[in-house]
């Protein structure tokens, strides 16, 4: 979750060493020819085709169509107050180094004095997060980040002493969190952001729920839109599950590397086409046999 230069080589070292055949048309480049072209004018989110919320896609009926408003739950705001702590604790650790901080030591000693500060900050307007059970779950990501990034900094300052402020930094912390893409060419909203993008161009997107295919579909459409934006390949990309133990005293990650096939690329030209079809011309898809519990639409949609 918290990654050093010493991850990318590693994540990058494995995606080296798995195979990879993508057909050329369904390269993100490619966004102005069949099959990639947007089948309407319309533009929706990443979240609208990878949310893992509904079979038959209602909940983009009711978003778009009915204009309900979403209803959160715990699962959601979990979800996050994570994110929200992650992007903030990526924020305060470039900001540190940046003032000049040459030591592990010292960092650690700065970075900790902030913890109220930031955690003030994180959590607010939660309904169903209680403040304790929140508090606990920052303070395990804020120590670990900590540890981490401590003990970053000393093994890189070790390389040399004539790496510029930029560049250790760089190598510390190589992530980018929330990463801006326009994704208009493919038929998505103008400024999606990715949950983190290691450097170069490795995607990673963090889920607090077990995994759903639907997982991938986010995936490939972030690196389609990175493909039409950049025009450079995107392969692979890594799914980090966070899994928080019942005694809420560690979190276990899981990294799920997945490839940017030509299937899943297939299955996100499939349900972009169908939802934007759903939203233009109205249609009702009906509810599914059994909706997760975690849809934000959940009450108002089994009324509907």
């Amino acid at each position: 979750m918290f990654f050093t230069f010493e991850d990318v080589i590693r994540i990058s070292r494995i995606f080296r060493r798995k195979p990879c055949e993508i057909s050329e048309e369904l390269r993100g480049w490619h966004w102005d020819e069949y099959p990639l072209t947007p089948s309407y004018s319309i533009r929706i989110n990443v979240s609208d085709i990878a949310g893992g919320f509904c079979p038959t896609n209602r909940y983009v009926y009711m978003k778009y169509v009915l204009r309900h408003k979403e209803k959160t739950n715990f699962r959601l705001e979990l979800g996050s107050f994570i994110h929200k702590v992650y992007h903030m604790i990526i924020c305060k650790v470039k900001s540190i180094l940046y003032e000049g901080i040459n030591s592990g030591t010292n960092f650690k000693e700065v970075f900790n004095k902030s913890s109220e500060e930031i955690f003030s900050k994180v959590y607010s307007n939660f309904q169903f997060l209680k403040v304790n059970y929140a508090k606990s779950i920052f303070e395990i990501l804020w120590n670990q980040s900590s540890n981490i990034y401590a003990a970053a900094l000393d093994r890189l300052k070790s390389i040399s002493p004539y790496l510029s402020l930029d560049g250790l930094i760089n190598l510390v912390i190589p992530i980018i969190a929330e990463f801006p893409i326009d994704g208009t060419l493919i038929g998505l909203n103008r400024a999606i952001r990715i949950d983190a993008m290691l450097y170069p161009h490795i995607i990673v997107e963090l889920k607090t729920r077990s995994f759903k295919p639907e997982y991938e579909i986010g995936l490939a459409a972030y690196a389609l839109a990175i493909e039409s934006q950049y025009e450079i390949p995107i392969n692979y990309a890594v799914l980090l599950e966070i899994k928080l133990d019942e005694k809420l005293q560690n979190f276990n990650f899981y990294e799920k590397y997945v490839l940017i096939s030509d299937e899943i690329r297939e299955r996100f030209i499939e349900r972009r086409d169908a939802i934007m079809r759903i939203i233009e011309e109205k249609i009702d898809p009906g509810k599914p046999e059994k909706c997760p519990e975690d849809c934000p639409f959940l009450e108002v949609c089994s009324d509907e």
